[in-house]
């Protein structure tokens, strides 16, 4: 449209410029025009006689640009091509209809004739490939991806839905290959990228999507991003601790200490995080370090997930642990998290009476596993009614977690 507009522009512009300049000379020189046709005669000037053919000239041309398209359009053959296009969206709704109901046989049947009829066949084609995933036809589906990929700009369409399916039969490598061949061209699209995280996230390579994070925050509005990005940088500890590869603790510990120094600054105040490096600290003989970690971030702010940590440390005196533990008792009196480490590193310090006396007062509040431990100690010091008594008080606590269910009579028996 653009073009036929184009060259009317260039006709009319060219004959508005050969009439002014035809006018001026004939102005000048009108001329003198004598036509004779039998006992018919016409007389006229020039200059009168070449604007008429000039303005027919123009007509003619003018009716020709503009009579073409209408000419074409009431063709058969574009009658024919318009009730293919017709038929072909016709074909497409009711295959989507098909599929949207669970047909996927006639859906892959009414898509395979709009993929034909259609100028525009690429969701035909991946709603097809849809369908017969759906049958289970495997040769069928790569068949209608390959020609979805083959049509303009269907490439990265047919790469998404293929790496979706190798993600549902969870073969992620498949889709990372899919995903990372289109990264160069279309390293912008939020919906590649979250994918790829998927793929990287269940193959295990917590370090590419600890990489892929910043690009995803500044592209996504992804509400469960942070959530990601904790659970990747947890991971990726957890590899760095107990990868095979190290054969002591202070190789794994620098490997450790080296993540920790990669991990953002906001995530480092994390306390689940600190705790976990701190614990790994710990079982990894630098209990000093994890001490450090964990005092400096309870002087801070407190959370009870940082003291059990150090019921973990081996390679620091009891007795000092004891001291930290019992000088936070002192700020927050009861605290069940405290009382119960407190005793387990009394029983390390081999202090019997301190550590009865912390699990005791835990076990006033109700705590099932102070009850446990009680009972243990009990049974070593040789108070066996006292062993059997908390058990029993421990059995009580575990029976009200327990779902309400028919139970026999006391008494009876029933039958098996």
């Amino acid at each position: 449209m653009k073009r036929r507009l184009l060259v009317l522009f260039v006709i009319f512009a060219a004959a508005l410029a050969l009439a002014l300049w035809l006018g001026n000379f004939l102005l000048r020189e009108p001329g003198y025009v004598l036509i004779v046709r039998g006992r018919t005669e016409l007389e006229t000037s020039l200059a009168f006689l070449v604007l008429v053919l000039l303005a027919g000239a123009f007509a003619l041309v003018l009716l020709t640009v503009l009579a073409g398209p209408l000419w074409q359009l009431l063709t058969p053959a574009s009658w024919s091509h318009w009730r293919r296009r017709r038929a072909g969206s016709l074909r497409l709704q009711n295959g989507l209809l098909a599929l949207a109901a669970g047909h996927w046989r006639e859906a892959e049947e009414q898509l395979r004739a709009a993929a034909n009829q259609t100028d525009w066949p690429l969701p035909a084609l991946l709603a097809a490939a849809v369908a017969a995933r759906q049958r289970g036809d495997g040769d069928a589906e790569r068949y209608w991806l390959r020609n979805a990929s083959d049509f303009p700009r269907g490439r990265l369409p047919a790469a998404l839905l293929a790496a979706r399916f190798a993600l549902t039969d969870n073969n992620p490598t498949r889709a990372r290959e899919l995903l990372d061949a289109e990264r160069p061209r279309h390293g912008d699209s939020p919906v590649l990228l979250q994918l790829l995280a998927e793929a990287y996230s269940r193959a295990g390579d917590w370090a590419a999507v600890c990489e892929l994070i910043p690009t995803l925050r500044r592209l996504s509005l992804d509400a469960n991003l942070d959530l990601r990005e904790r659970r990747a940088w947890h991971a990726r500890m957890r590899q760095a601790a107990t990868q095979p590869g190290f054969t002591d603790a202070a190789q794994r510990r620098e490997s450790l200490h080296r993540l920790w120094k990669k991990m953002p600054a906001e995530l480092r105040h994390e306390p689940q995080l600190r705790a976990q490096y701190a614990g790994y600290l710990a079982q990894l003989e630098d209990g000093a370090g994890a001490l450090k970690i964990v005092t400096g971030e309870l002087d801070k702010r407190w959370d009870d997930g940082l003291p059990a940590v150090l019921e973990a440390i081996n390679d620091v005196p009891p007795e000092q642990l004891l001291t930290r533990l019992e000088r936070w008792l002192q700020e927050r009196p009861g605290n069940q998290v405290l009382l119960l480490t407190a005793g387990r590193v009394a029983l390390k310090a081999k202090l019997w009476g301190k550590a009865r006396s912390f699990f005791e007062t835990a076990a006033q509040s109700g705590s099932g596993t102070a009850m446990a431990e009680l009972a243990r100690l009990y049974d070593a010091l040789g108070d066996e009614p006292r062993a059997r008594d908390m058990l029993h008080r421990q059995l009580g606590v575990q029976r009200q977690q327990l779902p309400s269910l028919p139970l026999p009579e006391r008494g009876r028996t029933s039958d098996v």
